[in-house]
């Protein structure tokens, strides 16, 4: 083959799996957080990562899939750390838990969103070391916080958690991320059944 029948280097569908530059990775990555923390994501866009990074707009295409991609890898990475704490504590358990939930639904909810979570979700699925950095930035948070304010509860009121503090919290964290994954909508019906498992109407602290 002549050099005029060579193909543009450019255009080779392989061109996507060359190593990465690991000053550009970084670039990209700290660029993305520092657009998450002032925008958010239903206001993040690969042109304006790239712009914030000092990188041309293919670049991030050829390393990331979408904008999503590049977040979880993020938060993955640390660059953007993602607290999320458990319910509040106001005395009310069934309250509290209640404002939680339609908290965490409210902001996936809003925009594209849920865009993110599925990319995390999706992230967590597979064994990788990126699954282990999403599951101790996000899910361990979440189970983290319910169980504080679980043990709260059963120290304040013994034998009124109807189990253990450690595998309610659990089995309620399972329950909410596996309905985010599903893309189901803060229905009143499973909401109510989820309070009810932890603290049946009318159960409050005195």
């Amino acid at each position: 083959m002549s050099a005029e029948q060579s193909p543009d280097p450019a255009e080779e569908p392989a061109r996507r799996g060359r190593p990465r530059s690991e000053a550009s990775r970084l670039k990209v990555l700290t660029a993305a957080a520092r657009l998450m923390v002032e925008g958010g994501f239903e206001h993040l866009t690969v042109e304006g990562i790239a712009a914030e990074a000092g990188v041309a707009k293919q670049t991030v295409y050829r390393w990331w899939g979408s904008k999503a991609d590049v977040v979880v890898e993020t938060i993955a990475d640390g660059h953007l750390p993602t607290p999320v704490e458990g319910p509040e504590d106001t005395g009310d358990l069934r309250a509290d838990v209640r404002a939680w939930l339609e908290e965490i639904f409210g902001a996936v909810e809003l925009g594209d969103t849920s865009r993110l979570v599925r990319a995390l979700l999706a992230a967590l699925a597979s064994a990788s070391e990126t699954a282990a950095a999403i599951n101790a930035a996000l899910i361990e948070p979440i189970q983290e916080g319910l169980r504080e304010r679980f043990v709260l509860e059963a120290q304040r009121r013994p034998g009124a958690l109807p189990s253990d503090p450690g595998f309610l919290a659990d089995t309620v964290g399972a329950s909410v991320l596996l309905h985010i994954m599903l893309g189901d909508p803060l229905e009143q019906q499973w909401m109510q059944q989820l309070l009810d498992l932890v603290a049946p109407a009318g159960s409050r602290l005195d």
